[in-house]
């Protein structure tokens, strides 16, 4: 089973490498008003709103990604987006996520990105390792933190008061706690492993993820890559190239290479205050 999913994941990587070419030189941070990643996949009904705005808008396949960015797929729907760091998420359909960090800097070796999903699934590679100072990875949920280095993981918040983190393929640990920081207890998931995390409650012990739960979320994560069929993509944003780009077929699976950890480096360090969530819904009328 693991061997199989390292061939998937090789392949997911070598799809966002084929996009890396188009990379443009990046600053020594990412402003809000530059864009710090590009939409290279999409399939039905995305929505997007950048700082300032009082709506969303319809996404489109090559629209630029911006920090303070909201991302939300409807039903049967999900989009990929790859970021300046090579870092590329997956979001599977009835998902709502917020980029309330992110700072890259190439020239001091750092990448510090935070990201909150409010509600769904989504799937990350991570495939670089920052040792910068202050460099960090990190998805929130309304139960977790998750804390990663290097890796190719899901996280699933689609229930409001539960949170599944499983750890696809790793060179380092995934490491999991509870959002409240007044609750005990983290757990570290290698490849193959999963854990739970329940409202109030610390992390579950890491167990051996069910093959049937492994392909579901692999299935619901998957978004089909319109340049792997040999279909033009018009790149904008940071990955903007004069003249549409046909990808060529992939032939050859590499496995992801090992990335070095600095055991002394932390993975959880404070963050900042991120934006609420949707607003609840409203109180049910009184009783006769």
């Amino acid at each position: 089973m693991h061997r199989s999913l390292k061939g998937m994941s090789a392949m997911v990587v070598a799809s966002l490498l084929l996009f890396l070419l188009f990379l443009a030189p990046a600053g020594s941070g990412a402003a809000d008003d530059k864009p710090i990643g590009s939409i290279t996949a999409i399939e039905g009904e995305v929505y997007l709103s950048h700082k300032g705005d009082t709506a969303a808008f319809p996404a489109m396949l090559g629209d630029p990604i911006y920090l303070y960015d909201h991302i939300q797929t409807e039903r049967q729907s999900r989009v990929q987006i790859l970021f300046q760091d090579e870092s590329l998420f997956n979001l599977a359909e009835n998902t709502y996520i917020q980029i309330t960090e992110h700072i890259y800097s190439p020239e001091e070796n750092s990448r510090s990105s935070v990201f909150r999903l409010v509600m769904g699934k989504v799937r990350a590679i991570v495939g670089r390792y920052f040792k910068g100072a202050g460099s960090r990875f990190k998805v929130s949920t309304p139960t977790a933190i998750i804390g990663v280095r290097g890796t190719h993981f899901v996280v699933d918040a689609t229930l409001t008061d539960e949170t599944t983190v499983v750890c696809i393929d790793s060179a380092t640990d995934v490491v999991v706690r509870n959002i409240q920081e007044d609750i005990p207890g983290e757990v570290s998931l290698t490849t193959g492993l999963m854990t739970k995390v329940l409202e109030g409650m610390p992390p579950s012990l890491p167990r051996e993820i069910p093959d049937d739960l492994m392909m579901q979320l692999l299935m619901d994560t998957r978004v089909m890559l319109p340049a792997m069929q040999g279909g033009p993509v018009e790149l904008r944003g940071f990955l903007e190239k004069e003249g549409a780009v046909t990808a060529p077929e992939l032939t050859e699976e590499k496995e992801m290479p090992p990335i070095p950890v600095a055991p002394d480096q932390p993975l959880f360090q404070p963050i900042p205050p991120s934006f609420p969530g949707p607003p609840p819904p409203p109180p049910p009328p009184p009783s006769p």
